[in-house]
């Protein structure tokens, strides 16, 4: 009764009337294919669910016939994207990089993104063969429905000035009446797309070629005693688990590194490439051969599998109390106040956080209560400007200062510990340790953290797109060591971007696959240098519909909060001063 009412006061007050409020769509999140586009923008299909169809046009840069189809193609989104038709180009060429492809969307004004599978598991999903080609899925199963050119006329070599028959008109047309759409695959012309398949003779083994894949990026959660619900302990277990790791790889949900791998060089990625990607979806395909000699996954153990933390002896460790973690539901930030009672100011070289149970602990985040020195003209913002360590899952506990650098704390400050809980289906506890290495003198530069923040925004019901900004410029040299993109459930991009006093801009980070459930600190290989003067933005969009699958109630209206059902606009950049 109570949700009815609710229902009924949405209608009232929010919409015209109830058949404008959205509605969940059924989504097995099968064929849930997932891609970069050119301009380093990230659609994972599911997303467009609430379409009546989502087409793909398949690109080839220098192919003359999609370059001649471009205006037909244009004119076509042009009538039918406001009917709810959604519109990409999907561009398979092994022989094409993503600036490459960029540059072609530049010089030919494409109007659409164009998503990069220079892999080519979606080429091989949907048997793409030929450019020019116009594929149509349906915007839930991603089913084929209809495929074919856009209508008839252009042919090799030679073109009409109008066509006689328009096939994808047609078959939009038919979809958006609810009626089949007629298929005319065969009369298709474009330029002919070279297939990895044709050219990969070498059969892949388990013990040659995919296990040293899993030890290096998928093990570290897959372990026992890991975040991951199952682990990754021996080959056995692989085959049993493999339908559902081939699904995972098509949508790049896993592994759970969200960087754009063209932005930024950090030494803690964990990010798979494209090829061993391929790799492992083809070895699954291809039957699963084990090859040959011992399992590699069955001689690692959970120390060497987990990430390898420090060696340095702890100066202090602080046992925290316990917590109890309810076995369902959405759990608000926990925090515990560490009082250390200190006889004399201590410099920090670095933290260790330790989950005694770590599938319920998301991240945790440790403060301190000492008043940072800031690299911009405004107030301190407590909990973003002073944030000592970060630890998220499948990420290493230990934050180590870069060399010779730490964080002083006071013999009065307190530290303030901040805990993210997930739920396991199970009642669970948690007793987390803290770690504590300290400097024996006094090291010559003080490490920082500076959130980049806003609150200025508010996000209403079911809004699928609301933009986010939020910057500072710096008041002095810094070196910027890692960075931290962070937002709650509505959270779907983040780039971070710097902008010196001369006018060049240098991406620090995007995130465009953004997901709550996955924060990490990104730390740079090579620490960057920023000018006095230089403007540090970030930029993002929240997502309140029912397409983010993250969000727990598209209903209401989300303002900023510091709990999770809130929400925060965050780059914490870590640095120290230059000079």
């Amino acid at each position: 009764m109570i949700k009815k009412l609710l229902y009924i006061v949405i209608c009232i007050t929010v919409f015209t009337s109830c058949k404008d409020v959205p509605v969940a769509i059924p989504d097995g999140r099968v064929n849930d294919y997932a891609l970069y586009d050119a301009q380093g923008g990230f659609h994972r299909l599911s997303t467009y669910n609430d379409s009546k169809a989502i087409v793909l046009f398949v690109q080839g840069n220098g192919c003359p016939i999609v370059r001649n189809a471009l205006k037909d193609f244009h004119d076509i989104v042009d009538d039918y994207q406001s009917k709810g038709i959604t519109f990409f180009m999907i561009n398979s060429n092994m022989q094409d990089s993503r600036p490459t492809v960029s540059k072609e969307a530049h010089e030919y004004t494409f109007e659409v993104p164009v998503l990069h599978d220079n892999a080519q598991l979606i080429a091989d999903a949907l048997d793409i063969t030929i450019t020019a080609e116009a594929i149509v899925l349906h915007p839930v199963s991603r089913e084929i429905i209809f495929r074919g050119p856009l209508n008839n006329r252009l042919d090799y070599e030679t073109q009409k000035s109008t066509p006689s028959e328009t096939y994808l008109r047609d078959a939009l047309d038919a979809i958006i009446t609810n009626q089949a759409p007629i298929s005319k695959q065969q009369m298709t012309r474009g330029c002919k797309v070279t297939r990895r398949h044709t050219i990969e003779k070498d059969t892949l083994t388990f013990t040659k070629d995919i296990a040293p894949i899993l030890t290096n990026h998928c093990v570290r959660c897959h372990v026992d005693g890991g975040v991951a619900p199952w682990s990754m302990t021996d080959y056995k277990k692989t085959v049993g688990w493999s339908a559902m790791i081939e699904q995972v790889m098509i949508s790049q949900r896993m592994p759970p590194w969200k960087a754009d791998p063209t932005i930024g060089s950090f030494d803690n990625s964990f990010a798979l490439s494209e090829t061993d990607r391929r790799k492992i979806v083809n070895w699954i395909k291809q039957g699963m051969t084990y090859g040959d000699g011992d399992d590699p996954l069955q001689e690692l153990t959970p120390e060497t599998a987990l990430i390898p933390e420090t060696a340095m002896i702890p100066d202090t460790t602080i046992v925290l109390q316990k917590e109890i973690i309810p076995a369902t539901g959405l759990i608000d930030y926990r925090h515990q106040k560490i009082q250390l009672d200190l006889p004399e100011g201590k410099w920090l070289a670095g933290v260790t956080i330790v989950p005694g149970n770590p599938k319920t602990v998301h991240h945790s985040t440790l403060a301190s209560t000492s008043k940072p020195r800031l690299v911009v003209d405004r107030p301190e913002r407590q909990w973003i400007d002073n944030l000592i360590a970060v630890v998220a899952s499948g990420t290493s506990k230990s934050t180590i200062f870069p060399e010779d650098s730490g964080i002083f704390i006071d013999k009065d400050n307190a530290l303030i510990l901040q805990t993210h809980y997930v739920t396991t289906g199970k009642e669970e506890e948690d007793v987390t340790k803290i770690h504590l290495y300290y400097h024996k003198e006094k090291p010559d530069k003080q490490y920082f953290s500076l959130g980049v923040f806003s609150d200025d925004f508010k996000i209403k019901p079911y809004k699928q797109y609301t933009p986010a900004i939020a910057e500072d410029r710096i008041t002095e040299d810094v070196y910027v060591h890692s960075i931290f993109p962070h937002m709650h459930f509505r959270g779907k991009q983040m780039k971070i971007t710097a902008t010196k006093p001369d006018g060049e801009i240098i991406d620090l980070i995007s995130v465009p696959d953004f997901n709550f459930n996955w924060q990490l600190v990104y730390n740079y290989t090579e620490p960057i240098r920023l000018p006095k003067g230089t403007i540090i933005r970030a930029e993002g969009v929240f997502d309140n519909s029912f397409q983010n699958p993250l969000n727990p109630d598209p209903s209401k209206e989300i303002i900023f909060g510091y709990q999770s059902s809130d929400e925060m606009f965050m780059g914490l950049v870590n640095y120290t001063i230059a000079d």
